[in-house]
């Protein structure tokens, strides 16, 4: 079990911990809100429980529950079921065959974090009215990171389940109807994220050093140029990103974003996972401390017991294998994302090591002391090479190849790879560029939550994933091997079947049965 951050957040998540009905996000105060918050501390204590709430989301309420990547990156090309030690609802997810009782379609723990952005966004007015010492300037921070906090709650929602009920206010009264029905995912992104984040951008003090660990100036522009990319809104998209490049990360410098020169340098990169509070890339991480919360015992973390998921074996042979052999290309990310010596030649594809620090230039296996367990791990949010291929992608939807091509050469070049001529056949139409840069962000991000939303942004599922899935499922012994059957809908997970129970208004996802 995973312990709490300290004991002011464990008192908030007591006060604000319970729910009418499974699905709902509004937490119930054991007192009146407008009674709690009275002060600073007490405020400093409800953010502190949003975060938590979020973290702990993500991260996982045990081991191997890691919804950032399960909804992120699991369903993808980028890894596989691990046939020995796999489960059922991992079986679900890798063959494509979801179920409405699978463990991660449940988004009660993200309405969870909305309730506390509720709440927050009510009563810190209110506080401050009564506290000196929540300036006109702290309430406002505290603001924007509550609406932001909301604004990315709500985005998962949309791109895991898309349509979704909608609450943008404290659930204070028993007596208030507590069932409401899914809104379009369209209405979800254009009437509660992007004005959210919006209103976040309006409130936070620009220029400022952040918090890595808090929604800053930067983390807010990043979210908004993600929904407007997934709106395929490339002009609004490339704003923020602009923006982006104007605000300081938590090292201090501006992101500037007009080279590669702004981005970690390649004998460094691994610092962008290991020290994110000192790097100049990093936009926005979640601190997961060992002494504080126990092991972060994901699936890419490093932990004693067996892993139900592996690297894929399409990728582990085109991009990781090659890297054992004297023929290896100079690309410096494959040996400091998995361990490629250990095992050799049956490597089991499972010692993800991207979050530790290992050396530089690994030529064999790590040994993997003990110790390893304890070492924190911080989850990449948002950073600067994401929101740099994010710009080429933007920039080739909006018709300038040039720039795409500039800004995805930026990180090949980081990464010590050769850098794409315009004549490149792999990047000279619209179509093949986004291809490349779609590549490029499997290998840059591979394991930091983005590969699955990424193939549903660009329409890629059924291109990438039909091949595989019909592989997977000739091994598993379906003969047929339909591949990746109704994409258009199949792309969303079910919704659980205890939130439909909860809420006789909900309606399951198409292709789904309740």
């Amino acid at each position: 079990m995973k312990k709490l951050i300290n004991i002011s957040v464990l008192s908030i998540l007591i006060l604000f911990g319970g729910c009418k009905k499974f699905l709902d996000e509004k937490p119930l105060a054991q007192v009146a809100l407008d009674q709690f918050y009275k002060n600073k501390y007490d405020v400093d204590a409800a953010m502190a429980g949003m975060y938590s709430e979020f973290q702990v989301e993500m991260v996982g309420r045990s081991q191997y529950t890691e919804n950032y990547l399960f909804w992120g990156e699991y369903r993808s090309d980028n890894f596989d079921r691990f046939l020995i030690y796999t489960k059922d609802y991992i079986d679900e997810m890798m063959l494509n065959s979801l179920t409405p009782t699978n463990r991660f379609s449940d988004w009660t723990g993200l309405y969870a974090i909305i309730g506390k952005a509720n709440n927050n966004i009510k009563y810190i007015p209110r506080a401050a009215e009564l506290d000196s010492r929540i300036t006109p300037e702290l309430k406002d921070n505290y603001l924007a990171q509550a609406y932001a906090m909301r604004a990315i709650s709500y985005f998962y929602i949309v791109r895991v389940w898309g349509d979704a009920p909608i609450w943008t206010e404290p659930y204070e009264d028993l007596k208030s109807p507590s069932e409401r029905p899914r809104e379009s995912k369209d209405q979800v992104l254009n009437t509660v994220v992007i004005p959210d984040l919006e209103k976040a951008y309006s409130l936070i003090k620009k220029g400022d050093k952040p918090v890595v660990w808090n929604i800053g100036e930067g983390a807010i522009c990043a979210m908004l140029a993600d929904a407007y990319m997934w709106k395929k809104d490339y002009p609004n998209a490339l704003k923020w990103m602009t923006n982006l490049f104007l605000a300081k990360s938590p090292a201090g410098s501006a992101y500037a974003g007009t080279n590669e020169s702004n981005l970690q340098s390649a004998d460094t990169w691994k610092s962008i996972f290991t020290n994110p509070k000192d790097s100049k890339e990093t936009i926005w991480s979640i601190h997961w401390d060992y002494t504080k919360n126990g092991c972060a015992c994901m699936e890419t973390s490093w932990t004693a017991n067996n892993k139900q998921i592996i690297v894929d074996e399409g990728i582990w042979a085109s991009w990781f294998q090659p890297q054992t052999t004297p023929e290896r290309n100079t690309d410096i990310r494959p040996r400091q994302t998995l361990d490629v010596f250990t095992g050799l030649p049956n490597n089991k594809r499972d010692r993800f090591i991207k979050w530790y620090p290992t050396v530089a230039n690994p030529t064999a296996s790590d040994p993997w002391p003990a110790t390893n367990e304890m070492v924190p791990v911080y989850i990449t949010m948002y950073r600067l090479a994401d929101i740099y291929l994010l710009y080429a992608e933007a920039s080739n939807g909006n018709g300038d190849m040039a720039t795409a091509l500039k800004y995805l050469n930026f990180v090949r070049k980081r990464a010590g790879l050769p850098v794409y001529d315009a004549a490149d056949p792999l990047v000279a139409s619209k179509a093949d560029m986004e291809n490349a840069i779609l590549n490029e962000r499997q290998m840059e991000l591979f394991g930091e939550g983005k590969r699955w939303f990424d193939l549903v942004r660009t329409n890629h599922v059924k291109q990438v994933m039909d091949p595989i899935l019909k592989r997977r499922q000739l091994e598993a012994g379906n003969l047929e091997a339909p591949g990746f059957i109704e994409p258009e809908t199949r792309v969303y997970w079910p919704l659980n079947r205890n939130v439909l129970n909860s809420n006789p208004k909900l309606t399951q996802n198409p292709g789904y049965t309740d």
